[in-house]
């Protein structure tokens, strides 16, 4: 690259430009980040050409990048499988059934926050969880007498938090391939900073639902969802085991395509031998996504799910991500602005705040909150390495400052969909959603101790370097 005076400013120019057209592109003319995240890569592939970077130089950067993400596209695609082949073979309606066995109308937030982490985290989806059962507790909240408001908060406390904690969501697989970290990494780093404001949370509703808990509770939307559930498929014990399996291979650390593999082949034998499905059947789930047939619209819509094909969306989205990550690299764009403002991150108490502030900003402004994670990535991903923090640090950061938060912001697509769903406006549930206001004290709290700032050669232990 050729070293002058107007290097600066041009990779300050050309930066700016990148993320307004994605901003623009997003939250203005309302579109997926997919095309406008072209349009940013041509903007820093012109200041490549502007500084003497050839195409092929940017070309290989491009190829380096996406090849060095190879792994978890893979996953993201088994994931789409695995969930088909569990909804189809019984494993998840049969973990909701037992699920709501324990439901208690006498400890009803905490029941919610529970059941709501239970559903995320195994269907891997927030939005589908809020559906679903969310809407059945607000039903039922209202002959408590419990605020709307409250309830909605416990909802969204426990459906956000099982999605960002299950190896089966696409967004926390974005996140970890965004800052090229291994995805178990990635969910065991988060609970130093979502676990903590989980139990607060489970703590302050459980204080909240003491004056409520002597009423007794309409229940009949669950009783309704679990006799759907009951007749739609055979229930029993058995079922679990595809879920016993993966949380083993999860703690041993096995491989993660094969445990995506593994876990799909069994909810395939499921749908088989215990459900009575063809094998042809079975393999159209594994492609296509399970859809419900139950005839219960709650049950339906909790139900239709997964499939290959589900993931293309996240899948291309990445591809466009590591694309712009790769060009920004080979043209040493970051580096020119970097040398220049880098003096905020270089610590690790900077960096990690600098981190959740860039993407909080963009979650909150641009609305978006895949967008607000890509950006954060590609341009602090090297500092992590300069510094020698791993790269699972900036993964949940990004988590933290984005996907965590963006249920408080109204005209997110996030907000808008818990709004209307729950039919509770923002403004009411914010103030209960504790998970989304204790989670960046606990980041900062971690950031400047040192707790869970893991090290380069120091996966599992703890450091207070900086």
């Amino acid at each position: 690259m050729r070293k002058d005076k107007y290097i600066f400013p041009a990779a300050c120019v050309s930066l700016l430009l990148a993320i307004g057209v994605l901003i623009y592109g997003v939250l203005v003319l309302k579109q997926n980040p997919h095309i406008p995240l072209v349009f940013s890569t041509v903007i820093i592939m012109l200041y490549g050409v502007m500084n003497g970077n050839t195409w092929q130089e940017m070309r290989a950067g491009m190829i380096e990048s996406i090849s060095e993400s190879i792994e978890a596209i893979l996953i993201i695609c088994l994931i789409g499988v695995t969930i088909g082949t569990w909804m189809a073979g019984g494993t998840v309606p049969a973990i909701i059934y037992y699920g709501f066995q324990i439901f208690s109308p006498r400890f009803f937030l905490v029941s919610v926050v529970v059941l709501c982490s239970v559903m995320s985290l195994v269907t891997g989806s927030s939005w589908t969880t809020i559906g679903t059962i969310g809407v059945a507790f607000v039903g039922i909240s209202a002959g408590l007498g419990i605020p709307a408001g409250m309830t909605a908060g416990a909802i969204l406390c426990g459906a956000y938090f099982g999605d960002k904690q299950s190896p089966l969501s696409d967004s926390t697989n974005f996140a970890a391939a965004v800052a090229k970290t291994d995805l178990y990494e990635h969910t065991r780093s988060m609970l130093y900073t979502t676990g903590p404001a989980y139990l607060i949370s489970l703590v302050i509703f459980l204080i909240l639902g003491v004056k409520y808990g002597g009423k007794k509770a309409d229940i009949s939307q669950i009783q309704t969802i679990t006799a759907g559930l009951k007749e739609g498929f055979y229930i029993g014990p058995a079922l679990l085991l595809p879920l016993l399996v993966l949380l083993i291979l999860i703690i041993r650390r096995f491989p993660a395509i094969p445990t995506m593999m593994i876990a799909s082949a069994l909810g395939l034998i499921c749908t088989v031998i215990v459900q009575g499905e063809n094998v042809e059947d079975g393999l159209h789930y594994m492609y296509s996504g399970y859809a419900g047939t139950t005839g219960i619209e709650a049950v339906d819509t909790l139900l239709t799910r997964g499939g290959l094909t589900s993931m293309t969306g996240t899948v291309t989205l990445m591809l466009m991500s590591l694309s712009l990550a790769g060009v920004m690299r080979s043209t040493g764009i970051m580096n020119a602005v970097l040398e220049r403002t880098g003096r905020l991150t270089e610590n690790s108490i900077g960096l990690i705040v600098v981190t959740w502030v860039l993407t909080f900003l963009l979650s909150y402004f641009a609305a978006d909150p895949y967008l607000a994670m890509i950006l954060p990535a590609n341009i602090l991903g090297a500092r992590y390495d300069a510094l020698g923090i791993r790269r699972s640090v900036m993964s949940r950061t990004l988590e933290d400052g984005g996907t965590v938060v963006c249920p408080m912001v109204p005209w997110g697509t996030n907000g808008i969909y818990c709004s209307e769903t729950l039919g509770v406006l923002v403004g009411s549930y914010v103030p209960y959603y504790f998970l989304g206001m204790l989670t960046p004290v606990v980041m900062l709290f971690c950031a400047v101790t040192g707790i869970g700032v893991r090290r380069r050669g120091n996966i599992d232990g703890n450091t207070r370097k900086r």
